[in-house]
């Protein structure tokens, strides 16, 4: 059901992609756009997305000592709740994630508005190739992804005793706060031009329903309380069996990425768009020449002309 409406938000937010973006960035606060995007894992300030990735780390090292064989019952018995979140972050979060930025290779606004890259929309292949080496695409975000990953934990309390209503009330609320944190993280990444709306906002249904499908139908945790609650007999679960799934997930990953790099590779050949600088093309619609940005229709020049302006100058 979560897919449906994911599918029906990046539509409806595709036609105001720019402008709300360039609205955002020319009107909002500066340091806000910074502290949502930096981190100190980066060796810079603490950031916003810092408590997620330190509860995601935790969250590994306490699902490692769980498999210790002189773990405790209680220990034992999160097993299954670590493990969803350890795959979440892994997969998910980590994994689809940046896959998804090398493989679409979006450019960001700053390098649409100051470095005279094409503007391509979320559902295109934008202008960054592998042959140009690392670069990190802009659809979709990484940070919000993370900040997102923390809706594990309403899964976790909204399950972990079916008969204690408190315990639910909190993990709606606790959904509440991640999903409206997420959007303040899509905003402040639009804030700092380093992310359009699309790549935030539009994900958050779709990532939320990968997150489903993992609790209920890939890892059964529900299932696996169950046998733990009753002690119904059945086959011990290999020791890490949820990083091991992730690492045999990985070959496929790549498989799949490889596979759409490639028909990206031939797509560039049949069809080169010229470009101003010789060693980039796209084939892509919208591009920024000269002193205007092309929009889609029914989108205004004005804001985005000048925010082009404005990053041109700070060079």
């Amino acid at each position: 059901m979560l897919l449906i409406p994911g599918a029906l938000v990046l539509p409806l937010l595709q036609p105001f992609d720019q402008q709300w973006t360039v609205w955002l960035h020319e009107h909002s606060s500066k340091e806000f756009g910074l502290w949502m995007g930096r981190t100190m894992f980066e060796g810079k300030l603490p950031g916003a997305s810092d408590p997620a990735i330190i509860f995601l780390l935790a969250s590994l090292v306490v699902y490692v000592k769980s498999w210790n064989v002189h773990a405790s019952q209680r220990l034992i018995r999160w097993r299954p709740f670590l493990g969803f979140i350890v795959t979440t972050a892994l997969a998910g979060s980590l994994g689809v994630v940046q896959s998804l930025k090398w493989v679409i290779g979006r450019a960001r606004p700053y390098e649409v508005w100051g470095e005279n890259w094409p503007f391509s929309e979320w559902y295109e292949f934008g202008p960054h190739f592998i042959t140009e080496g690392i670069y990190r695409g802009s659809f979709p975000s990484g940070h919000s992804a993370v900040i997102l990953s923390l809706l594990t934990l309403s899964y976790v309390w909204f399950n972990q005793n079916p008969g204690h209503t408190r315990l639910r009330i909190m993990a709606i609320i606790w959904g509440l706060m991640v999903i409206l944190s997420t959007g303040l993280m899509g905003i402040g990444r639009a804030v700092s031009a380093s992310h359009w709306l699309t790549d935030s906002l539009g994900m958050i249904l779709p990532t939320w329903a990968v997150l489903h499908l993992l609790f209920f139908h890939l890892l059964k945790v529900p299932l696996q309380l169950e046998c733990f609650m009753n002690k119904t007999p059945r086959t011990p679960l290999p020791r890490f069996w949820e990083l091991k799934f992730c690492g045999l997930c990985l070959p496929i990953l790549l498989g799949s990425m490889f596979i759409i790099l490639g028909f990206r590779s031939l797509r560039f050949r049949k069809r080169r768009a010229s470009f101003p600088y010789p060693d980039r093309s796209i084939d892509g619609v919208f591009f920024l020449a000269q002193d205007e940005i092309v929009l889609p229709s029914g989108v205004s020049n004005n804001s985005g002309t000048s925010c082009a302006r404005r990053w041109r100058n700070k060079g």
